[in-house]
């Protein structure tokens, strides 16, 4: 109204138009693509660094545990210096490493007796290797020690005592120095007969470590290597401490007092560890870890799921059969069944033994020596145990694969052959078998065998390839030497 009395009028330049729909959803795709692409950005450089294995691990969580299997214990240490037939041939922990340790002064971990090692009536060889007593001290054969001290030269291969999955790895500088702790689910319980638990097993002062959280590890692999890393005394303080909690410690790995409650006893930290004073935390905790896998290095798991009654069996071997399977007992029967064709090999088996009360047919298992065959009564046709007299000895080796790199893991299988080219069901060599990639970029899991890896002569690795440009040969080093032919890139 003003503007029409002063003689002008007001006129819009342009008129904003609302867009269109079409456009408005190009706008709204642009954002989401762009958020998209930020968030493939961010997961690739997750994924880019620690692999696909690592990130479902994170989102995902632990393995569950009811797929790893307890199949008895090893030594975590294989082989061991005599440092006094070592010393004939110039030979010292503190001058020397594994590597220079000749064949011929290696043997196994001597027997750990508490009682013999406490007061000095255990052999000299024994004596020298175990250091610190479990439930003992530095300088006293009773204290609060709550692990054995192993004593070794730097770089002595460290190997995991049983089946399980890593829980956690450390590479401090302080306390336990480079350790890993490895978690051992369905374990035999010390304190409820024929009752399974879960464990740890840690291992401390390490120098190399060759494993990662959420890593499934079996009986007798690799792990790392003897260092002196850590709070260690000495320095030629080269040695493993050995450890073994229970699941109901209230952390792990377990130390039975803390820094301040020594302070507050008036105790420096060796005179604590020298004490009694905390050794009732220890014993509630704590394993005598060497008494452990010394009382289960025979232990062969069994499972049989029903029996006929004592009174319909005839003659002093009563029949046992299994009745049909669900199809998720009938895989766990497998898994279990290629675990025990591993430990065939082995002078003990386990016999399956009827209940004598009729109303409860329940079977119930026991170690027997052995010195001929293993028994298979109780295993189910699916998958039978091989006999170990078919053992022969392997000449060389056979990889096998698709030809072709993959963006997923791809399986890739050596078989084991004897001199005439023939697949050894149940092969028989002696140290450790390594896999490695060549040429091209490649992750392999897992990068190191044993003879107990064939399962009817057949081992399977997996292979993740880092690059898509140069092809992939898999090699094996150690016990054999064999060289695959090449996996190439995809066109």
């Amino acid at each position: 109204m003003i503007a029409s009395r002063l003689g002008f009028r007001a006129q819009s330049i342009y008129q904003l138009k609302k867009p269109s729909l079409l456009k408005a959803a190009r706008q709204q795709f642009s954002f989401m693509i762009a958020s998209l692409s930020l968030f493939a950005f961010v997961v690739g450089n997750m994924v880019g660094q620690h692999g696909w294995y690592s990130f479902w691990k994170t989102v995902l969580g632990k393995e569950e545990d009811v797929s790893i299997a307890f199949v008895g214990t090893v030594s975590p240490i294989e082989k061991i210096p005599n440092y006094s037939e070592w010393a004939k041939y110039g030979g010292s922990k503190k001058l020397h490493t594994f590597s220079q340790v000749p064949e011929q002064v290696l043997y196994a971990l001597p027997s750990y007796d508490q009682s013999a090692l406490s007061s000095g009536a255990a052999s000299s060889f024994a004596l020298q290797v175990y250091s610190t007593l479990w439930a003992g001290g530095y300088d006293s054969p009773n204290g609060s020690h709550a692990g054995v001290d192993i004593d070794a030269p730097r770089g002595t291969p460290i190997q995991s005592i049983a089946n399980g999955i890593v829980e956690r790895v450390s590479m401090g500088t302080t306390g336990f120095g480079h350790f890993v702790m490895i978690r051992h689910p369905n374990a035999p319980d010390s304190g409820s007969p024929g009752g399974i638990t879960t464990l740890r097993s840690s291992y401390a002062h390490m120098d190399e470590v060759s494993v990662r959280e959420g890593e499934i590890v079996h009986k007798g692999q690799r792990i790392g290597t003897v260092g002196n890393t850590g709070l260690v005394f000495g320095a030629t303080g080269y040695h493993l401490y050995f450890e073994v909690d229970r699941d109901s410690a209230p952390y792990h790995p377990y130390w039975p007092f803390t820094s301040g409650e020594a302070s507050e006893a008036g105790l420096s930290y060796v005179q604590a560890v020298n004490s009694p004073r905390f050794q009732d935390r220890l014993l509630q905790y704590t394993l005598n870890p060497m008494a452990f896998v010394q009382q289960h290095r025979t232990y062969v798991p069994v499972s049989v799921l029903a029996a006929k009654p004592a009174a319909e069996s005839s003659g002093s071997n009563p029949e046992v059969f299994v009745p049909s399977l669900s199809a998720g007992n009938r895989l766990k029967q497998v898994a279990l069944n290629r675990l025990r064709s591993r430990i065939a090999r082995s002078s003990t088996a386990v016999v399956a033994q009827i209940s004598p009360s009729p109303s409860a047919p329940v079977v119930t298992t026991s170690v027997v020596e052995v010195t001929q065959t293993v028994s298979t009564a109780d295993t189910p046709s699916e998958s039978p145990i091989i006999d170990p007299s078919t053992n022969t000895e392997v000449h060389s080796l056979s990889i096998s694969h698709s030809g072709k790199l993959g963006r997923t893991w791809q399986k890739i299988q050596i078989s084991a052959l004897n001199a005439a080219g023939v697949l050894v069901r149940s092969p028989s060599f002696s140290g450790r078998l390594y896999v490695l990639p060549d040429f091209g970029e490649a992750e392999i899991r897992p990068a190191e065998l044993s003879s107990l890896d064939f399962v009817n002569g057949v081992a399977t690795i997996h292979l993740l390839a880092r690059s898509q440009t140069k092809p992939v040969f898999v090699l094996t080093r150690g016990a054999f030497e064999t060289r695959s032919t090449p996996l190439e890139p995809s066109r």
